[in-house]
């Protein structure tokens, strides 16, 4: 992806994504570890020496961007999965996702 089109968010939380424009992608420039009976998932910008880690939803959000998706194509899989409401799930899925980005873990695109 040319990186003029690359979308990083804003550390801000609030930040409106269009949740169904933008693809999720990760970055290449990491180990990810899995994790296994109730332990979380390392992940490791072995560029910037940092190890993250990643348990319950956080770790459930990570194993649905494995695959290019839309914010809110992950809101409606945790819906069926989780007993949340719509409102709640965007937030707390944008703000994790605005973590992620402000990390360098994962970018922003327009297009697949």
């Amino acid at each position: 992806m040319d990186i003029r089109s690359e979308i990083i968010m804003p550390g801000d939380e609030t930040y409106a994504l269009s949740s169904y424009f933008h693809i999720i992608r990760l970055r290449s420039e990491m180990v990810v570890e899995e994790g296994g009976h109730g332990e979380p998932l390392c992940v490791s910008r072995l560029d910037l020496g940092r190890t993250y880690r990643f348990g319950g939803t956080g770790g459930r959000i990570w194993e649905l961007i494995r695959e290019p998706l839309t914010a809110g194509e992950v809101v409606n899989a945790l819906l069926i999965e989780y007993d949340i409401d719509r409102i709640t799930c965007e937030s707390e899925v944008f703000g994790f996702l605005a973590r992620l980005s402000k990390e360098r873990l994962i970018r922003f695109g327009l297009s697949c």
